[in-house]
Order: C-alpha cells, then structure tokens, then sequence
C-alpha cells in the first residue's frame, strides 16, 4: 500500500473523469459525419436528451466534484452546457477543438488550436482550464512542451502508471486507464467496425469498474474513470454509474478529488 500519499490520511483517490465530446467523437476525423443522420445523432444525443444535467445531478446527489474534458467545438455551440458545469463546481478541462487527431499537424498549429479550446471553455464558462486530455489520436512529441509553457498543470492522456507522475518540464500526468473507459464496453456505432456490437451487460462493467477499485484500494493508488457522456449518460448506464458510487462509498477514508486537485496536490507534494 502507498502510505501517506492522499490528503487527510486517505487510503485511495478516486477521480470521476468524463470526455465531452459528443457527435465530435467521429466527426473530428471525419467532417462526412455531419451528412449521416444517424450516426450523427449518436452523439447529438447528449444534447437532445438533456445528458449532462442529468449527469451533473447524480453528482450532486452524491456530493462529488468532477472533471469535464471538452471539445472546444461543444464550448462553442452549447455554452449554455459548460456554464452549469462549472457553476456545479466541477473541474473543466480541454479535449481537442474538434476531437481531431494532431500528431502530424506542426507545433504552431497544435498550439493555436489548444489555445482556442482553452478560450472557448472559458468564454463560455468563465473557468479557466489547466488541464488536457488529447482526443482522436496520438500526442505529438511537442504536447506536454505546449502544454506546460502555456499554463496547463496536468495532462491525463497517459497510461504509465497507477499514480501520478511529474514530467521533467513540471506537468504532472494523472494517469486514465482503459479498463475504465465506458466506450470499450457499451458503444455500438454501426458501420465503425471497433466499435460495432460491442454492447457488454451492465454487469459486466459493475464487475470490472468494482473490482478494479478493490484494486486501487487495497495498493492506495488514483482510481481515474474515463467515461463518455453519450455512453454512461443513457438511462440504464446511469444506474450502473449510481451503482458504482455507491460501492465506492462504502469504503473508508476514500479522497473524491477532481484532476485538478490531483495535479495540485501532487504538486504540494515535492
């Protein structure tokens, strides 16, 4: 067990994550999207459906802070959206103006485009991000270099570890896993052949999300979720997630914390 890591002699750290990205999740690839209805309509769902505040109020409910990864587009469009995000306390942070893949698109232009993010979320929502998940791809070799020159404190695109970890240019990595991603288990797109029926039984990612806190708690370490709004927003999912909260609840000295307090307190810390 890591002893001592979590603020108050918390054993664990459980942070509730969850990518906003909505019809941009194909269609930052893929403009065509927007000329296919029902693919389409897929992730326009958040919005027609009313998925957030029905999210935001589970949380609420449960008394817990969370981090919103946007797509700077949805800033933009649904301002309105990311304003009651912020206004509930939760940590807001960038994911990509379009969800778009850049590895390949030059320094400068990935610059101006997460600069463009930051400023939209802002814009919309008077909160200010520090931190990033990168969407659609691969990061490029000047990611965390942008990042950290421009303000941001944490990025929580990685996977190389169970704690979070300090990069030599001072940008702390809250690491996201993929056994806690919602999309590998629940998102059916036809026509997309990763994700065509791969639809899994609720239990199934109850059993896995459970079991992997156990975990986390028993080695004292940062239990991220990596969840999307259009798949842990559909009503059933949402039980699931109600499930899941209340499993963690009934353990002790257990630290809800957004990526943001993370990468502070991992900061404090040195």
């Amino acid at each position: 067990m890591s002893e001592g890591l979590w603020p108050g002699g918390a054993r664990c750290c459980v942070c509730l994550t969850f990518d906003l990205d909505a019809e941009w999740v194909f269609m930052g690839n893929d403009p065509g999207v927007a000329e296919m209805p029902r693919k389409f309509s897929q992730g326009e769902y958040v919005w027609r459906a009313g998925v957030i505040p029905r999210m935001l109020d589970l949380l609420d409910a449960h008394e817990v802070k969370s981090t919103f990864f946007v797509v700077g587009m949805n800033a933009v469009n649904h301002p309105d959206v990311i304003q009651d995000i912020a206004y509930r306390g939760h940590d807001l942070a960038t994911h990509g103006w379009k969800h778009e893949k850049i590895e390949d698109v030059g320094r400068e232009e990935e610059t101006y485009r997460l600069l463009q993010t930051r400023d939209a979320i802002d814009d919309a929502s008077g909160y200010r991000p520090v931190g990033n998940r990168t969407a659609g791809g691969e990061l490029s070799p000047h990611t965390h270099n942008i990042l950290a020159e421009n303000g941001w404190i944490y990025d929580s695109s990685m996977r190389g570890s169970d704690l979070p970890y300090t990069l030599e240019n001072g940008l702390v990595i809250v690491p996201s896993y993929y056994e806690m991603d919602d999309f590998h288990l629940f998102a059916d797109y036809p026509g997309v052949a990763p994700y065509h029926a791969r639809m899994l039984s609720p239990e199934t990612g109850y059993q896995i999300w459970t079991t992997a806190f156990d975990g986390y708690y028993r080695y004292g370490l940062c239990y991220t979720t990596m969840f999307h709004p259009q798949i842990i927003g559909k009503p059933g999912n949402m039980i699931l997630l109600e499930r899941l909260l209340d499993y963690i609840e009934k353990y002790p000295e257990v630290w809800f914390a957004t990526a943001r307090e993370v990468a502070e307190h991992w900061n404090s810390r040195s």
